[in-house]
């Protein structure tokens, strides 16, 4: 058997394990599960941005346009390496408030000398608007189409670097209660239209609908991760009433998907620092 060969099936079998990571629940499960994501999300988000020397700065997360969470992400090894998770993403409107959380999947392979399962907690820093709309409107890969760096730690902005300063996306990881950046070149981002739909309980929902708020079935879990991202960013609180519920589109026809139009001004620097006063 050729060395290729043997790649092919490794790299075959990698992603039916992450199929069975990522397969979608049943609909008597659904509701639960969408809401222990959230929470879930929510736990993640508080350990990384606790005011402490090894989190995540806070004068980054008051300039994002958004934050993408995913919890225990499965990466698995042999020769070749994929990996796999399940998160939800909130982005910044102009008054500054945060979005309900759209649900999303991570997933990329990787090629290398390595073996073994890990499980690692992941936060993205979402640093431009292109980074957002591109995963609102489906899905994004990092590295080709929104670059993306290792986020700098703790309150100090010495560790950053030009690399940090000029990406769109920052990336942050846990494992064993070790808190380190970690590059994520070549995962890919995109939209879980099948958690949205249980979780807001409209079919054919779209993320853009979500973001903007045009949406009336808010579960519980949704709206303690949203008010997690104001204590964290000292943002103004979300108007709890939306601008107009969402109408379930016609099942014949599948809606475009359309970027959430909700974001501050760009950012000329983004992942850099304040000036000094």
């Amino acid at each position: 058997m050729t060395q290729i060969t043997m790649k092919r099936i490794v790299a075959t079998c990698l992603s039916l394990l992450l199929a069975v990571v990522l397969v979608l629940p049943t609909q008597a499960q659904a509701d639960s599960r969408t809401d222990q994501r959230l929470q879930n999300s929510q736990r993640v988000f508080e350990s990384f941005a606790d005011l402490t020397e090894q989190s995540i700065p806070t004068w980054l997360l008051e300039r994002a346009y958004g934050v993408v969470v995913v919890p225990s992400v499965v990466k698995v090894a042999l020769t070749i390496g994929g990996r796999g998770g399940k998160g939800v993403m909130a982005v910044r409107h102009p008054d500054g408030t945060w979005s309900l959380p759209t649900f999303v999947t991570l997933g990329g392979v990787n090629f290398g000398f390595q073996f073994g399962v890990q499980s690692t907690d992941v936060v993205l820093v979402l640093m431009s608007r292109e980074s957002v709309e591109g995963i609102a409107g489906g899905k994004v890969t990092l590295g080709a189409d929104a670059s993306v760096a290792a986020g700098p730690l703790g309150r100090s902005s010495a560790a950053a670097t030009d690399a940090t300063f000029s990406a769109q996306v920052l990336s942050y990881s846990r494992n064993s209660g070790i808190f380190a950046g970690v590059a994520l070149d070549g995962t890919v981002i995109a939209i879980d239209r099948g958690a949205n739909e249980s979780a807001y309980g409209i079919s054919g929902v779209l993320a853009s609908q979500i973001l903007e708020g045009r949406v009336t079935n808010v579960p519980p879990a949704a709206q303690e991760f949203t008010a997690a991202l104001t204590r964290a960013t000292n943002a103004p609180a979300s108007k709890t009433a939306p601008a107009e519920p969402a109408v379930s589109p016609v099942p014949a026809v599948a809606p475009e998907p359309e970027p959430a139009q909700t974001y501050p001004l760009e950012d000329p620097s983004p992942g850099a620092p304040p000036p000094a006063d």
